[in-house]
Formats: structure tokens, sequence, C-alpha cells
């Protein structure tokens, strides 16, 4: 399956842009690009449903503002397939509270009788002039001992923060590089390069685990009494 997807404004409280395919078949959406994004959950999101595989997608000149993430690709054991050569480009995010996430334990399935050794591959995903602010959590990659992370680069990333914490670019068993200026700080799991492509320091280690949830924040939820038309609480984001 193929396709391109442009031009849009959509104001929402729920996924934006889904891809995923929950038979055997693979997923090529070729071009996603010039669109506003407001929504309360994620604005582009990859997967979980991808028995086949997600491939070859541009995603490009896109604005997320007010959400809980902005770009997600997720999966988790038992899904299969793969997502690949994914590239993001020319993003920016606004008052977002994770900006870019990718998730291998996202644990929903359809049914119970799926095959957990069916363990889905995630390799060669390019983000590139990536801008934001107001985000509390820029970055968190987990990947696991099952389902690392393979090949990831981020290019020219300047995204402004809100929660002052130092390690707010999350990583877990993944592997890849960081070309340029990258803001705020890269964790030790990539490859560090110049603007002219010359190596500068090694990654230290692939497999550590810097993930922490223990960032909260006021997520409005409907009233159930009627008495006000929205409450706050605290959630783990």
């Amino acid at each position: 399956m193929s396709g391109k997807v442009n031009s849009s404004l959509m104001p929402t409280n729920t996924k934006q842009i889904i891809c995923h395919w929950a038979s055997h078949g693979v997923w090529y959406l070729n071009t996603l690009e010039n669109f506003c994004v407001k929504c309360n959950s994620a604005g582009i999101s990859i997967g979980s449903e991808m028995s086949g595989g997600v491939s070859n997608v541009l995603v490009e000149n896109i604005l997320v503002w007010e959400s809980r993430r902005a770009m997600r690709i997720k999966t988790a054991p038992g899904r299969g397939g793969y997502v690949r050569q994914i590239t993001y480009r020319n993003l920016v995010f606004k008052n977002v509270r994770v900006g870019i996430v990718i998730k291998t334990d996202y644990n929903e399935h359809p049914g119970a009788g799926y095959d957990p050794k069916a363990l889905p591959i995630l390799r060669d995903i390019r983000f590139i002039n990536i801008r934001g602010q107001g985000v509390r959590v820029p970055v968190r990659i987990q990947g696991s001992e099952q389902i690392p992370i393979r090949n990831v680069t981020f290019q020219d990333m300047k995204v402004g923060t809100t929660y002052k914490k130092k390690h707010i670019f999350q990583c877990a068993f993944v592997q890849g590089q960081v070309i340029g200026t990258i803001s705020p700080a890269p964790c030790d799991s990539f490859d560090r390069y110049d603007e002219q492509g010359q190596l500068v320091k090694h990654a230290a280690s692939q497999n550590v685990t810097d993930i922490d949830y223990e960032i909260w924040g006021d997520v409005c939820v409907p009233n159930s009494m009627n008495v006000l038309p929205l409450m706050c609480v605290r959630v783990c984001i």
C-alpha cells in the first residue's frame, strides 16, 4: 500500500496520522508533509499494528502543538514486521510533553493468540532539522535487549525544554549517530559527528537504560459529576 498526504490543519483529541498494518501486508506511505497538528495524544504515529511492515516514509514540514507526544513509533514483542527507512524533516513542537517517542513495549494486542517470539525490526530512522519550545522531554527512545533500535540519526536539533532535569534526552538499547548541533545534549548511545561529518566522539554504550518516567504533567479529563467542564489529574508521561 502506498500514498501521499499533504497540506492540512487538524485539531483533534486523538491520534492524527496513523500508519499501521494489522495483516500480513506492507505499508509504504511515501510522503507526509505540510501539516499543522493539535491533539491530546500523538501527532504522527506509526504502529503498533504492523505484522507486515512500514517502510520508505518521509514526514516533513510538520507543526505539532499542545500534544502529549508529537512523533511516535510504537511496537512490542508479538507485533513482528518492521519499521525502517523513516525520515522526519523540518519539525516544530510547541507545548508538547514528549517530542519524539520510539517505544518497543507497547503492551496492547488485539487478542491473546499472538506469538510473543515475533519480534519487530526498527532501524534506519532519521530526524533532521527539529525545533521546539515548551517541550518537557524532547526524546525518549526505548529499545530493549529483545528489540534493539539501530541506525537512528539526529541532525540539527534545537528544542527548548520546560523540565530542568539532567537526562531529558532518554535512551535505552539504541545505536546511531548525531550530526552537528543537538540541543539538549544527546544520550551517550550515539556516535557524535561535527557538521563536516568528522567523528568527534564514539558512543559510550548502546545498551544503557536511561528512561525516566517520573516526569509528571497535568492532564485534563471530563468531570464525571458535570460540576466543572474539566478536572485535572497528575499522570506520568
